[in-house]
């Protein structure tokens, strides 16, 4: 008989969470290019919404034309 575990019961604890001492071996390697593109995938999305933002903040909308009030009594006549 086979005795060995799983590939899959070596790198999860009896628990269902957490890190074993395999898996943090594994993934050592990995810890500072993972850093990195989170990094750059960060500044990315933020450089996106600030250039957004400040592309928005600049529009003149004065050239387009507001429509007029409604009135109180009108509001309540469309709501029946």
């Amino acid at each position: 008989m086979n005795t060995q575990p799983t590939r899959e019961k070596l790198y999860s604890t009896s628990k269902g969470y957490g890190f074993t001492p395999a898996l943090q071996r594994t993934r050592k390697p990995f810890v500072v290019r993972n850093m990195l593109t989170l990094a750059g995938l960060l500044t990315f999305t933020g450089s996106v919404y600030a250039y957004s933002l400040l592309a928005v903040k600049q529009d003149d909308f004065s050239d387009i034309p507001l429509p007029e009030p409604i009135a109180a009594d009108q509001v309540v006549e469309e709501t029946k």
